[in-house]
């Protein structure tokens, strides 16, 4: 059985300013990512090494994580991301600009799978719209789940949305890994991953 600390995001109150890359970042070089839900993954942390170019901002609903990345980022004298806590829907509404995101990561979202909990899930129609709003034209969303229901739920819900197509075999996939990965592949259980570009 899939076990997992849950925190209802529709319980957050934190409000978003507007981002401003290069007070962040001042050798912002205009390419940005954001992650959804970093949780105490490394990947936020190994992605930003590897990509001292780019603005990687984070978010986490749980500020106890957030606060322990932020902790384990400033040891390691990582500079190009920003954290913050909260609601990830709201985040990604109001503190980006339309049209400024390169990437979006978002791996092993609550599946909430009880149906009254629907409400809570982070995909859906709204939020897929916002997301094409907010991303670059041929800007991607990666997104894994080890839940085949959530997999195809999260497919249905792209293809509501004409302004998306999916992307067969990114290259990104074939280097992927973050704890959740590796907690599925420990208990032999799949991962479902894809790629959606804004066309």
């Amino acid at each position: 059985m899939r076990i997992r600390t849950h925190t209802n995001p529709l319980s957050c109150l934190q409000t978003f300013e507007p981002l401003k890359p290069h007070e962040v970042f001042p050798n912002f070089s205009g390419k940005l990512d954001f992650e959804i839900g970093f949780g105490q993954s490394s990947f936020i942390k190994n992605y930003a090494q590897n990509h001292s170019d780019r603005l990687v901002v984070g978010i986490e609903v749980r500020k106890k994580a957030a606060d322990l990345m932020r902790q384990r980022l400033t040891q390691d004298n990582i500079a190009n991301v920003h954290l913050v806590y909260g609601d990830g829907s709201k985040c990604l509404a109001t503190m980006f600009d339309d049209h400024s995101l390169d990437t979006i990561f978002i791996f092993h979202p609550d599946p909430w799978l009880k149906r009254r909990h629907k409400k809570r899930l982070l995909i859906n129609d709204d939020f897929v719209c916002i997301a094409q709003q907010k991303l670059k034209a041929g800007g991607l969303i990666h997104l894994s789940t080890d839940v085949a229901s959530l997999w195809q739920y999260v497919q249905i819900t792209f293809a509501h949305n004409p302004n998306f197509e999916q992307y067969q075999n990114h290259p990104f996939w074939a280097d992927y890994t973050t704890r959740w990965h590796e907690i599925s592949q420990a208990k032999d259980r799949q991962t479902f991953c894809g790629t959606f570009m804004v066309k």
